[in-house]
């Protein structure tokens, strides 16, 4: 009969430091995603919608840092060989920062990683 070795203190606190981190939840809607980070949310554009939308050539950020924004209101113009696609935000609130590498680089949303193709950081505003 064998006798199973329980794991030593040392074992059991090297492997509490070895587990993966916890992966942000991300919501999408309308070809939006968000993730919550703290009191802010990151905006951006889905994987889906990027490959729906073709090869992008250009990208009109149409929001700036201390915007206050509607829900619905549009956050960035994107033009591909297929279409023009104004994307908007799911929820009202104020634009804390943006991504003007997208907008300077359009083609990097073609890369489609979506989590690095972020466009703007929103504060929500709660009435």
């Amino acid at each position: 009969m064998s006798e199973t070795a329980k794991p030593s203190i040392w074992q059991i606190f090297k492997s509490f430091f070895r587990r993966k981190p916890v992966e942000p939840k991300v919501t999408t809607l309308n070809g939006v995603w968000w993730e919550q980070r703290h009191s802010i949310y990151r905006l951006g554009l889905t994987s889906d919608a990027i490959q729906q939308l073709g090869k992008v050539s250009f990208a009109d950020l149409i929001v700036a840092p201390d915007d206050e924004l509607d829900q619905d209101e549009d956050i960035i113009e994107v033009e591909s060989d297929k279409a023009v696609q104004n994307f908007k935000t799911p929820f009202a609130g104020t634009v804390v920062d943006v991504n003007h590498f997208l907008v300077d680089n359009p083609e990097a949303i073609n890369s489609n990683r979506q989590l690095e193709n972020w466009v703007l950081d929103i504060r929500i505003d709660f009435d």
